[in-house]
């Protein structure tokens, strides 16, 4: 169900969501040091399980299946086994390499070699006080139940969106911009994507997106569809259509609103990708 979002604290959110990123490259690194690398980095991406109100890492395969989770309320980091957890380390005023050493000696409990866990450096994310030798913080519990309810309305909007697109795609959270994203290939080099993602270089607010793709030709976007909500972005770096997260905890039909603007942007996308 989606939860109408009241207004909020931005900045405060921010920075929690901050700390999250940070603590979710632990997941990502397992991914990326244990699976076999696929040519999109799927095997570092993540998930977020509402029930659990966790970030779930992908399952790796020890003495025993596994995977690594975050739980936010409870702050921690935690080997799930089967559906339990087997183990946790408690993040706030943990150092990053304290954690790092936790996990080592957890996977070599789970029959892994741990000289082949290392951090991920294959792409950055913007610079934060934890890799300055600064202690994670415990969180403000209003805030980290925002950022639940936001990201648990994220998913169901990749959901609907999969119904709006007509192909069912797999709703994952990338670790590098850390949004929760889907993507659709509608032919040969031509895709629309989409998610939830926070704030950038793109918005000063975490925002809704969806761009289209095509390798073949640059889309025309000179005659745009109006939107009820939300704006389209066409510049050199970025083309495609945004709602920022004021807009959205701010209208009165909030859920209504984001579908049709999904609906709008995708009929825009599919009629480009066809005809170019």
């Amino acid at each position: 169900m989606y939860i109408p979002i009241p207004a909020f604290d931005q900045s405060l959110l921010n920075t929690t969501e901050a700390y999250i990123h940070r603590a979710s490259q632990f997941l990502a690194m397992m991914g990326k040091n244990y699976l076999p690398d696929e040519p999109d980095d799927s095997n570092a991406n993540l998930s977020f399980d509402p029930k659990l109100a966790s970030i779930v890492g992908r399952v790796i395969n020890g003495a025993s299946d596994f995977s690594l989770n975050l739980n936010i309320p409870n702050w921690q980091l935690e080997i799930v086994i089967e559906g339990n957890v087997k183990s946790v380390c408690k993040l706030a005023g943990k150092l990053k390499n304290e954690i790092f050493d936790w996990l080592r000696n957890e996977i070599t409990g789970l029959g892994l070699d741990p000289e082949n866990i290392k951090y991920i450096d294959h792409y950055e994310v913007p610079e934060h006080e934890v890799n300055l030798g600064q202690p994670f913080q415990e969180l403000n519990l209003d805030v980290v139940n925002l950022w639940l309810t936001i990201r648990s309305n994220a998913n169901l909007l990749m959901s609907d969106l999969n119904e709006i697109v007509g192909i069912s795609s797999d709703i994952r959270i990338w670790p590098h911009h850390f949004d929760t994203g889907t993507y659709y290939e509608l032919g040969e080099k031509k895709a629309i994507g989409a998610g939830w993602a926070i704030e950038d270089s793109l918005c000063d607010n975490p925002y809704l997106y969806i761009y289209g793709w095509d390798g073949n030709s640059e889309l025309d976007y000179s005659s745009l569809p109006d939107l009820e909500i939300g704006k389209w972005i066409v510049t050199d770096d970025w083309q495609g259509a945004v709602i920022e997260s004021v807009q959205l905890s701010t209208s009165n039909a909030q859920h209504e609103s984001a579908k049709h603007f999904m609906e709008t942007v995708v009929e825009f996308l599919k009629k480009q990708l066809v005809n170019s």
